[in-house]
């Protein structure tokens, strides 16, 4: 998981887990990004996650399965850049 380090990491991990039902012990270390105060960002506050980052290996139709997940989630098509 990648999240600025001025959020809460912590409860970060946890909602993540909860949400793609994967035991918190189970997260690689989190990835801080260092806070760039003339940035502007729009992603802040309590309902701010972090991004989760998935690491696959395998057969690419363990990819297909999990961006058939994200669609379902989502209800977005992928984008066609590939």
């Amino acid at each position: 998981m990648s999240i600025h380090e001025t959020a809460d990491a912590a409860a970060a991990v946890r909602w993540w887990a909860e949400l793609v039902e994967v035991p918190p012990e189970r997260f690689q270390r989190t990835s801080l990004k260092r806070h760039r105060p003339l940035t502007t960002r729009k992603n802040i506050g309590a309902d701010y996650r972090g991004c989760l980052t998935i690491h696959v290996v395998g057969a690419s139709r363990v990819y297909w399965r999990i961006e058939g997940i994200m669609k379902g989630m989502t209800d977005e098509d992928p984008p066609h850049d590939r």
